[in-house]
């Protein structure tokens, strides 16, 4: 059964729409709906034509998705010109585009320009945010069902998702910032579920000899005279790394994630006078912060997906050990 409509207004006004004027909220378990939603995106017969608004601009997508003998076979294809495409054969994510070596990666899905959340685990999620039910709409021709997921702490960016009631594939997602204006928007043109044909284009895909993996050295056990005292409810250690920056100096950081969000905290010499003016920057870019901060002849730097005021107080909370 197909779906196609296309929004008139997507240029005009589609980022800012208010989620006041929704319909009342309905019965029934959000947390179910959600499942239900990210279960069908991992288990189902599908394509997707969508859209992918952020900072950088829209970048057209077509998504084909099956399980064959119980593996996930999947496809992204970017419809430009740059017609950069990404495999996924079980948990192995190939990537090609023209002019670069192709590459494979170990994962359990594509995670390139497909929201995030689609493919959480909601009862984690619901320890450290609200499922909020915000009824019915439409998108397009096609009647949805409206979620949005709130922090509960409010440190973090907040999400509305649009899901069709009927076939519970993911419409439209936006996220929010703390204002919420909208900072980056998943919208669905057309969809195509339970079609033959794309089982069969995807089928076609197991007998490419896909290239080989990229191994990831692992992590060394690194020991820092630092720590960060004010995470945020949820987030844990990820990994540690060290950067070199010159030839006699090195950047150490930390990587921590939620499953939803993700930061690092970066610590290196600092290049400025303790009055310098230049001690505290701040620069948002969609959907990521850069918040650098001089401490004790120390530049700390957090790059991440969290608010300013969340990151400021990350980065503030770093202490030293004296050696």
């Amino acid at each position: 059964m197909k779906i196609s409509w296309l929004s008139t207004t997507l240029l005009v006004g589609s980022l800012s729409m208010s989620i006041q004027a929704l319909a009342q909220p309905q019965t029934g378990s959000v947390e179910a709906l959600l499942q239900k939603m990210g279960t069908t995106a991992q288990t189902s017969t599908y394509e997707l034509s969508f859209i992918n608004i952020n900072s950088q601009g829209i970048v057209p997508i077509r998504y084909r998705h099956t399980l064959l003998d119980g593996e996930p076979l999947a496809q992204l294809m970017q419809m430009d010109s740059t017609r950069r495409e990404i495999v996924q054969r079980g948990d192995e994510i190939s990537y090609f585009e023209p002019g670069l070596d192709a590459f494979s990666l170990r994962n359990d899905h594509i995670v390139d320009y497909i929201p995030s959340i689609i493919y959480q685990d909601f009862n984690e999620l619901s320890e450290y945010y609200n499922f909020i039910d915000g009824g019915r709409t439409h998108i397009g021709d096609i009647s949805s069902r409206v979620v949005r997921v709130l922090s509960k702490n409010n440190d973090r960016y907040d999400y509305v998702l649009f899901i069709d009631e009927v076939r519970y594939l993911p419409l439209r997602v936006d996220l929010l910032d703390k204002n919420s204006d909208v900072i980056e928007q998943f919208r669905v043109i057309t969809a195509n579920q339970n079609d033959k044909d794309i089982v069969t284009a995807l089928s076609s895909l197991r007998a490419v000899n896909m290239p080989p993996l990229l191994l990831v050295p692992k992590a060394k056990e690194n020991t820092y005279s630092w720590s960060v005292t004010a995470l945020p409810e949820g987030f844990k250690e990820v990994k540690r790394s060290n950067h070199q920056i010159s030839e006699t100096e090195f950047s150490e950081s930390i990587l921590f994630s939620d499953g939803l969000f993700d930061f690092s905290i970066y610590v290196n010499k600092s290049g400025h006078q303790a009055n310098s003016l230049e001690r505290d920057k701040l620069l948002r870019y969609g959907r990521n912060t850069i918040y650098t901060y001089d401490k004790e002849g120390k530049e700390i730097t957090f790059i991440g997906q969290l608010p300013f005021s969340t990151a400021q107080n990350i980065a503030n909370s770093v202490v030293f050990t004296k050696k």
